[in-house]
C-alpha cells in the first residue's frame, strides 16, 4: 500500500511548459492571521485561571485541584505564589506581544516549549503516581493547547 501524498497540481510554467508541483497541507500556522487574538485570549486565561489564583490563594487553588495541603504551608505558599508570578508575567507578556508582530515568533516558541514541558512534567507525575487525578487529566489539556498554539503559530 502506497503512503498518501498531497494533491498534485499542474500549473503553467515559464515558456508555456507545464510543470507539476506538489502542495502539502499543514496545520502549523493555519490560523496565523489571528495570532494576536489568540495571544490576548491566552494571556487573559493564564492570568485568570492560574496566575491570580496562585498569587492570591495558592492553598485554596491546590485544594481545588485535589492536592494534599501540608501542615506547614510556608514553603508551599511561597512556591505557589512564585509560580503564579511567573505565569502572570507570561500572561501579561502574551497580551503585550499581541500588538508586536515582530516578537510573536519568539513568544510562540516560548509557549510551545512551556506546553511541551507541562506535558512532560504531568506525564512524569502520572507515571510516578505522585499527583492527584486532576493533574493527570491536565495532560490532555496541555496537549490540546499545544496543538492550538501550533495552529496559531505565525509561520
Amino acid at each position: 500500500m502506497r503512503p498518501a501524498r498531497g494533491p498534485v497540481f499542474v500549473l503553467s510554467g515559464a515558456g508555456g511548459r507545464a510543470e507539476k508541483r506538489r502542495e502539502t497541507a499543514t496545520v502549523i500556522g493555519i490560523w496565523q492571521a489571528y495570532a494576536d487574538v489568540y495571544l490576548v485570549v491566552a494571556g487573559v486565561a493564564m492570568l485568570a485561571g492560574f496566575a491570580v489564583p496562585l498569587i492570591v490563594a495558592p492553598m485554596a487553588w491546590a485544594r481545588a485541584l485535589r492536592w494534599e495541603v501540608p501542615e506547614s504551608r510556608q514553603l508551599a505558599t511561597f512556591l505557589g505564589r512564585s509560580v503564579g508570578v511567573l505565569l502572570g508575567v507570561v500572561g501579561a507578556f502574551a497580551i503585550r506581544v499581541a500588538g508586536a508582530p515582530q516578537a510573536r515568533p519568539f513568544f510562540f516558541e516560548l509557549l510551545i516549549w512551556l506546553l511541551v514541558a507541562m506535558i512532560a512534567l504531568h506525564g512524569y507525575g502520572a507515571i510516578r503516581k505522585a499527583q492527584p487525578v486532576t493533574e493527570t487529566a491536565e495532560i490532555g489539556l496541555w496537549a490540546i493547547l499545544l496543538l492550538v498554539t501550533l495552529a496559531f503559530y505565525p509561520a
